[in-house]
């Protein structure tokens, strides 16, 4: 079974309220986003990780390493980010996919692993 993880991070983050986007902001000296990535790293299942971005934020993301990914420009929406995630995913043959939002970087390990046992 092959099994991604798809980080989207593409937003606006204009509720946000802040010169930095959300996925880029730090908390203990990282990123959102890393604490995303991080959240599920442990988990040898997933298999590869799509970083979801926003073509005017990819300054940020040059400056965060997150090893075994591949980083995608989103689109216009939510749906449309997720759905060129997803086609790109199906091109590398994929048969399960996680899709987790970057800007929440807390789920507990066990509700991961609940979700990948399902």
């Amino acid at each position: 079974m092959s099994l991604f993880l798809v980080l989207l991070a593409a937003g606006d983050s204009k509720r946000f309220n802040s010169t930095t986007p959300k996925p880029f902001y730090k908390i203990n000296n990282k990123t959102l986003l890393e604490h995303s990535f991080n959240s599920f790293s442990s988990f040898i299942k997933i298999k590869k990780t799509i970083i979801v971005y926003n073509k005017n934020h990819k300054k940020y993301l040059n400056k965060i390493n997150l090893k075994n990914s591949i980083k995608i420009l989103g689109g216009r929406t939510r749906q449309e980010s997720t759905f060129k995630a997803l086609k790109l995913i199906k091109r590398m043959k994929c048969k399960k996919v996680l899709i987790h939002d970057a800007a929440r970087p807390n789920p507990s390990k066990k509700l991961i692993s609940e979700i990948i046992k399902k």
